[in-house]
């Protein structure tokens, strides 16, 4: 009686231990980066589970895609990325299964090493009227591909720091960019220091991206 009485002891924590097994949710994957070739191509993602899961990219990119979004228990998907004529990229896969969460890093190789990168205004100084208004800067580059990620990066004299900037971005083009000047409501002149920046995905496995600059325009508003 004690043997059995001990046996069924034994089969009942098997079949807990089964069915325990069996409920967890859990989600693996075999890196938290992925280095991509910027010649582009395809790659699959292997995705340890033993229950349903779904993947989404961090924000929409023009430049890479996966087959599906989801899946039940161990699989794969196919991520898709295009040639690389710019800087280093990345976009992030986000898994879910349950209530666990796991990144994976998809980071595209540059093309352009920072010191042959271009950017460069024609002029290093511009003069604008009071009422403020669009005008456009001759401006050359070689980063053709990443024209949507450059953004304007400026530096005010002591003291003239504004509560906001009155210099804004309107568009990058390869031949020039863009801006609009709010009006000068001041009674002064102002000045500002202006350069096009771009911020690439950085190494593989860094947090911050590298800053490549253009040259400096001085900007001064009439009063």
């Amino acid at each position: 009686m004690k043997k059995f009485t001990l046996y069924l002891l034994v089969l009942l924590a098997a079949v807990s231990c089964v069915k325990k097994s069996e409920y967890d949710q859990t989600l693996g994957l075999m890196s938290e980066y992925n280095v991509l070739s910027e010649e582009g191509g395809s790659t699959q993602v292997a995705v340890f589970s033993n229950t349903s899961w779904t993947v989404e990219m961090d924000r929409q990119v023009d430049w890479a895609s996966i087959d599906r979004f989801g899946g039940y228990k161990s699989g794969y998907l196919v991520f898709d990325y295009e040639i690389n004529y710019g800087r280093a990229r990345r976009v992030i896969l986000v898994f879910k299964a349950g209530d666990r969460t796991m990144t994976l890093n998809m980071y595209q190789k540059a093309r352009f090493a920072d010191d042959d990168c271009v950017l460069r205004f024609d002029s290093s100084s511009l003069a604008v009227p009071s009422a403020g208004g669009t005008e456009s800067l001759v401006f050359n580059t070689n980063l053709v591909y990443d024209l949507d990620d450059m953004y304007l990066t400026l530096s005010y004299p002591e003291g003239q720091e504004p509560a906001a900037p009155w210099i804004t971005l309107k568009s990058v083009q390869t031949n020039k960019v863009e801006i609009v000047v709010a009006p000068n409501t001041t009674g002064a002149e102002r000045t500002v220091n202006m350069r096009l920046t771009h911020t690439d995905a950085g190494d593989y496995d860094s947090t911050e991206g590298d800053s490549v600059y253009s040259n400096t325009v001085t900007v001064v508003q009439a009063g």
